[in-house]
């Protein structure tokens, strides 16, 4: 992420600790604690939120037709062809077909995507745990990041997570939304599902998952 997106992101988090507070008169929120929203407040008008700051499970699902786009959205990936790579600090490296990650087991999640200040949609995405398929690949003891890279090469959309989140689900892989295969334009055969962080975190047409160690200590 550029230091002119960071620093518009960053902006906007501030922006939306503030709004949210004054929604809710009485009721300040509080860092660290997601506030619930109640059922009649829509997913699409939250755009100005930090995704950490709020709690979902009460709003409806958005429909597809509803959700907004950011990044590449014409990606034709063959799905017989394609396969996800799992490589890095791990003992066991992975190369698994689209249905290999469909036969294990389901993780469902109800989440809100926020593009700050441009967009917002709450989904229902259905994937497996990331977190269970780095266990399996067996991480090395130094490795405590993770990089996604989606399909495309030397262009592909590259992101970090830290091996904490992941292994705790708050990162999970999804290869379908509201009951229905990702669309081509959201991601198809699989995307990240990161709900607290905003959508320009959750990597479309992933291709590529790589352990390795930050160098950081404590």
């Amino acid at each position: 992420m550029n230091k002119r997106r960071a620093f518009f992101i960053q902006g906007l988090r501030l922006l939306g600790a503030a709004s949210l507070a004054l929604s809710w008169p009485g009721r300040l929120w509080a860092q660290g604690k997601r506030r619930i929203l109640p059922s009649h407040i829509k997913a699409t008008d939250l755009a100005q939120y930090n995704p950490r700051s709020i709690d979902n499970r009460n709003l409806s699902l958005t429909p597809i037709d509803q959700f907004g786009t950011m990044g590449q959205s014409d990606l034709d990936v063959d799905p017989v062809r394609w396969r996800l790579l799992v490589d890095g600090e791990v003992e066991r490296p992975l190369s698994l077909s689209l249905e290999q990650l469909k036969a294990r087991p389901v993780l469902e999640s109800k989440v809100l995507l926020i593009c700050p200040g441009v967009f917002s949609f709450n989904a229902l995405y259905k994937g497996l745990s990331l977190g269970a398929l780095l266990q399996e690949a067996k991480p090395r003891a130094r490795a405590d990041r993770v990089t996604i890279r989606g399909v495309g090469g030397a262009g592909a959309k590259v992101e970090h997570f830290s091996l904490r989140e992941v292994l705790s689900d708050e990162v999970f892989l999804a290869y379908q939304v509201n009951g229905r295969d990702l669309p081509r334009k959201h991601g198809f055969p699989l995307r990240v599902v990161a709900g607290s962080h905003y959508g320009d975190d959750w990597v479309k047409y992933v291709a590529r998952v790589s352990l390795s160690a930050s160098g950081k200590k404590g």
